[in-house]
């Protein structure tokens, strides 16, 4: 694979039933990318915005993820102003 290929990957192990969700859920073609790349910059905003503390939130568990990150935030309040 010459560099002009090379196509940079973002990887991490999951659990079988994360797997298997997401094979229920996200099996769409481009489903994935689609997501996780808003919810990386959105996390990576975060990250250069507030420094290190918003990583200690996310990972400590103390926060959920969607009361905090922009884009997840966006899609809970307007699914909910959809359902009134």
């Amino acid at each position: 694979m010459s560099l002009d290929e090379y196509t940079p990957r973002f990887a991490f192990e999951i659990t079988d039933e994360q797997k298997e969700r997401a094979a229920k859920h996200l099996s769409q073609h481009g489903a994935r990318r689609a997501i996780f790349s808003r919810i990386l910059d959105d996390v990576l905003d975060m990250i250069e915005e507030h420094g290190p503390m918003c990583m200690g939130l996310l990972m400590s568990g103390a926060v959920k993820p969607r009361d905090i990150i922009k884009s997840m935030a966006k899609v809970e309040e307007t699914l909910e102003k959809s359902n009134e």
